[in-house]
């Protein structure tokens, strides 16, 4: 519940970022296809429908994460340890991120196989 409200806030709190860049509610509004009115209750309670949230990121140009107040990129999204991976994998030649593709599903089914047999075991 905790987590719920933090992210509401932080969704009210990025809304009233983007009308302090100069969007109006009233433009806020027209892009996300709603009325002034709902845009005012999101900036208040930081709830905004998914549908609406859609149109909004896409309107202005931010990640959707961003806009919902994930502590992400707000433009791709991406939070700090993604965009390092990503900057660090794309610098490898093409052989080499095939092999750390793999790399990563091996080691991915590995925790897989390791927690399966550790539920198994505690089961017992």
């Amino acid at each position: 519940m905790e987590k719920e409200k933090t992210s509401k806030l932080s969704t009210a709190t990025r809304l009233l970022e983007l009308i302090a860049r100069g969007h109006s509610k009233s433009d806020i509004a027209r892009m996300a296809g709603v009325s002034r009115q709902a845009v005012t209750g999101w900036c208040i309670t930081g709830r905004i429908s998914k549908e609406a949230a859609i149109r909004l990121a896409n309107a202005t140009g931010v990640s959707l994460s961003w806009l919902l107040g994930e502590q992400v990129d707000e433009h791709s999204g991406l939070r700090p340890k993604e965009r390092e991976v990503l900057e660090i994998f794309n610098q490898l030649p093409e052989n080499e991120q095939e092999k750390m593709i793999s790399a990563f599903k091996l080691r991915l089914q590995e925790l897989d196989d390791f927690v399966e047999k550790y539920i198994t075991r505690r089961k017992k």
